[in-house]
């Protein structure tokens, strides 16, 4: 090989190291997939939305049929909406992100979580969510009862559960605080049993059916909005809760009030509507139960608390 021919093959030889090199590195920086560890690490405490988009991340890193550069692409895009409360709502960089991600043959398993992170954190639905507290002056009782209503929003399945108690100075006095099956005796004298709605909550994250020492049992309602209802009996604690009344959900014409009850009618036609008052400081939330002749007979005012929830033992900005 002559001197010539061998300079212009070195030549070669360094311009496609070169360019290789070059490419390593471009991939070293696009395809960085973030963990949703990261992201909650950078999260205020009480950002429920940014959670919602943190087990969005999750999900999407256990997915097996993407890409490294397709999980790269959709963890660093909720990232950016988790890290960036003012943008994480704005709908049409969302619809043009999903847009792409349909043009580009992403699995729709993916679509959908990026999808339902969105939902999860827009929808109007996630108003009801919070740790609402309301004092109950009745004259005909001694003392002031308080009602908490522990409310989560699944604005993605439209599924509202509601973990609510009574206390009067503190201590719990529906559902009572005993095992399945058993009853105790009230300062009063009054027997009151197990309620047939309660579900022991220790901050773990689940529902549990066997207290441990840890927590407290609560009285849970649960429903999806136009979809499944539920077996309810009343928050008040009794002896026998006879047999119950099946309630459904609906969402109202304004897109955020809820009436939840008999609402076919076929029992007493009773209802509640639960309305938020989200111009109050702090924000306020009126439950009002209604006859069969939608005549309203009771009501009690809640309002917004960043407590931790009992449930899963994390807090909540108010109208996050």
């Amino acid at each position: 090989m002559n001197k010539m021919n061998f300079r212009f093959a070195l030549a070669l030889l360094i311009s496609i190291g070169i360019l290789l090199t070059s490419c390593d590195e471009d991939d070293s920086l696009t395809v960085e997939i973030i963990n949703y560890q990261s992201t909650l690490a950078q999260l205020d405490p009480l950002d429920k939305g940014g959670r919602w988009l943190a087990n969005g991340i999750k999900e999407t890193n256990e997915l097996s049929s993407l890409e490294e550069t397709q999980e790269a692409n959709i963890t660093n895009f909720l990232n950016d909406l988790a890290i960036n409360t003012e943008t994480r709502c704005n709908e049409s960089a969302n619809n043009a992100f999903i847009s792409n991600l349909i043009a580009e043959g992403y699995p729709q398993e993916a679509i959908t979580i990026v999808e339902n992170a969105i939902i999860r954190v827009c929808s109007d639905l996630n108003d009801h969510e919070g740790y609402w507290v309301g004092v109950n002056n009745n004259p005909s009782i001694p003392v002031p009862i308080t009602t908490i209503n522990d409310t989560h929003i699944d604005a993605a399945t439209k599924r509202v559960t509601v973990y609510a108690q009574m206390q009067v100075n503190g201590q719990v006095i529906s559902p009572p605080q005993v095992e399945p099956g058993e009853c105790t005796t009230l300062a009063n004298g009054e027997t009151v049993c197990f309620h047939p709605n309660a579900v022991y909550l220790n901050g773990s994250g689940e529902e549990l059916m066997q207290g441990d020492g840890t927590g407290e049992w609560w009285v849970k309602h649960a429903w999806v909005l136009d979809g499944k209802g539920y077996q309810n009996w009343e928050l008040d604690p009794k002896e026998d809760y006879g047999e119950g009344l099946w309630v459904e959900g609906i969402l109202l014409e304004d897109g955020v009030t809820m009436k939840v009850g008999d609402l076919d009618n076929s029992d007493t036609g009773e209802y509640n509507l639960r309305e938020l008052q989200l111009n109050n400081t702090p924000a306020t939330y009126m439950v009002t139960r209604y006859d069969a002749n939608n005549q309203p007979y009771f009501n009690v005012t809640l309002e917004c608390t960043s407590e931790i929830s009992a449930f899963d033992d994390l807090a909540r900005n108010c109208l996050n």
